[in-house]
């Protein structure tokens, strides 16, 4: 259960967004009310308690935005583009998990609540399984997010600095020849394009932020219910609805570059998460 409050603790900070004061002494309080539900409700030990909380405050540390990146608020921003955060997160949560016995002493309210609960319906679930998928769900919401945002600002940084290598020969063309094409009716020019030059677009819907959580929790639940087929349809949905946007993109191939990396980044958080559910379910 160590491993499931350290993945809650982590997926509920990353909420909290803000100006820094604020949203430190907001997560603050967040960690300490569930470290003290952790002592009170599931018998756990003080220290162990505050060890995770503080693994949850490094992990806002090794997440937070970084200088170069466009802030709302504080602290709210872009991801820095660091893997290393998250890579260690889980391997430490599995490692937790595999040797944990806090299953076997708990003891507290939550204890309680959880045997009554199992007495009046006819489910077994364990306690450390109900945890596991809560934790789960919070991290598949918005640290999934980040993680994703994190991926795609590793592959932005890649293509800056191939942009940035060929940014002398781009200097050196005219201004004539950067023209890609101009249309002529009865000799009077009716349209220009010029090269690099994007079209004016109305405003963007930030219909991601909810896609991909929502994507995630039905890869999860799909995966439990045994629909493998469901969810290669959902995947090949997804690739059709972005289709013409990436089709229109042959030049530089970045549009459909930046698809796979987010999905794929997405979809290996759903099935890290698949792989932790079953291993606390089946351990």
């Amino acid at each position: 259960m160590i491993g499931s409050i350290l993945l809650l603790m982590v997926g509920l900070v990353d909420f909290i967004v803000g100006r820094r004061w604020r949203s430190l002494m907001l997560r603050l309080v967040l960690l300490g009310t569930i470290a003290a539900l952790a002592v009170i409700g599931l018998g756990f030990e003080p220290l162990i308690a505050a060890a995770c909380a503080v693994i949850a405050l490094c992990w806002v540390w090794a997440t937070r935005p970084s200088k170069s990146t466009p802030k709302d608020n504080g602290d709210s921003g872009v991801p820095a583009p660091r893997l290393w955060p998250p890579i260690s997160l889980f391997v430490l949560v599995f490692v937790i998990t595999a040797y944990d016995r806090t299953p076997e002493t708990a003891k507290g309210f939550l204890v309680d609540a959880h045997s009554a609960a199992v007495l009046k319906s006819a489910a077994s679930i364990s306690l450390e399984t109900v945890l596991a998928a809560i934790a789960a769900g919070f991290f598949l919401l918005k640290s999934a997010n980040n993680v994703t945002l994190a991926a795609l600002g590793r592959a932005h940084e890649e293509d800056a600095s191939k942009a940035a290598s060929a940014s002398t020969e781009t200097e050196a063309t005219s201004a004539e020849s950067k023209n890609k094409w101009e249309l002529f009716i009865s000799s009077v020019k009716v349209a220009s394009v010029r090269a690099g030059e994007k079209p004016k677009r109305g405003p963007e819907l930030k219909g991601g932020r909810l896609i991909g959580p929502i994507e995630r929790l039905l890869i999860v639940v799909l995966a439990f219910a045994g629909a493998p087929q469901i969810i290669a349809a959902l995947a090949a949905a997804k690739g059709i609805v972005r289709f013409p946007e990436i089709s229109e993109d042959r030049g530089s191939g970045s549009k459909a570059e930046e698809f796979l990396v987010g999905s794929l980044a997405s979809w290996t958080l759903s099935a890290i998460a698949v792989l932790y559910l079953n291993f606390v379910h089946k351990g």
